[in-house]
């Protein structure tokens, strides 16, 4: 059996990553370490709104049939 397709537009987790990494790239000193790099992630990914991830998830049948629409090609998500 072929590998199955992946799809980033089928995957929610790809705007939280966004969202979180903007918020990261917005904090004003950069990370000097790994250690400080991982607090801050944490600290980003504890304060989410659960709106954040409610959202993508809700909109999963409309994303599926954008992506059946496009034959597995880019969408708008």
């Amino acid at each position: 059996m072929s590998w199955p397709p992946n799809s980033q537009d089928l995957n929610p987790m790809e705007h939280i990553w966004d969202v979180m990494e903007r918020q990261l790239r917005a904090q004003t000193l950069p990370c000097p370490n790994i250690s400080t790099l991982r607090d801050r992630c944490l600290d980003i990914w504890y304060n989410l709104s659960p709106v954040m991830y409610q959202k993508p998830v809700a909109s999963m049948s409309r994303r599926v049939a954008a992506v059946l629409k496009a034959k597995g090609g880019t969408t708008c998500y």
